[in-house]
């Protein structure tokens, strides 16, 4: 049974899952007992896109009314650091910064990539951070469409293996995976 964590953790917790699975409820469980909350939401709004804006809307009438909100965050490391020690974090999701960053050059991203990592780590916050498993479908047919998907599915990797707790949301059901499973070594 899934409860959620304890509301003295701290650390890096990393929820991984196709879409629709399930992983930002799932996470939104997982933290619920924190307080208080900020849930940073990277994705930027899409006027032109109504089924993405009904699912942010769905999004925000799930979260708690008490919840503090940045959304899409220039620098989101600056974001982090900005919270209290007190307060934990929901990082929903890793797709959204991934595409913000998009038009960078290799080396631009490499120092992002590795200042996140420090910035997640370095705190003693409970931070949960939200990804989605874009290696699992089509191969992109686009150079910018294998970018995102390249860059995205190393940042969760690495993510993953920083955080202290690993699930994976598959159709509605949560997989503690390190209950069964091991890291690569």
């Amino acid at each position: 049974m899934i409860t959620p964590i304890a509301k003295n953790y701290k650390g890096l917790i990393s929820i991984t899952g196709p879409t629709r699975s399930g992983k930002s409820q799932l996470a939104e469980f997982l933290i619920k007992e924190q307080d208080p909350v900020t849930y940073i939401a990277t994705s930027k709004p899409r006027p032109n896109d109504p089924d993405w804006q009904q699912r942010i809307n769905h999004h925000r009438k799930r979260r708690p009314n008490n919840w503090k909100l940045i959304e899409h965050p220039k620098d989101i490391c600056k974001a982090i650091e900005s919270v209290r020690g007190n307060e934990s974090i929901l990082i929903d999701s890793l797709g959204g910064l991934v595409e913000h960053h998009l038009i960078e050059e290799d080396y631009q991203w490499n120092n992002f990539q590795n200042k996140l990592i420090n910035c997640l780590t370095e705190n003693n916050l409970c931070v949960v951070v939200v990804s989605e498993e874009v290696g699992w479908g089509i191969v992109p047919a686009t150079p910018i469409g294998h970018l995102f998907r390249e860059r995205h599915s190393t940042l969760t990797s690495l993510i993953s293996c920083h955080s202290k707790k690993r699930w994976l949301a598959v159709n509605g059901t949560a997989i503690d995976l390190d209950k069964i499973g091991d890291l690569i070594p």
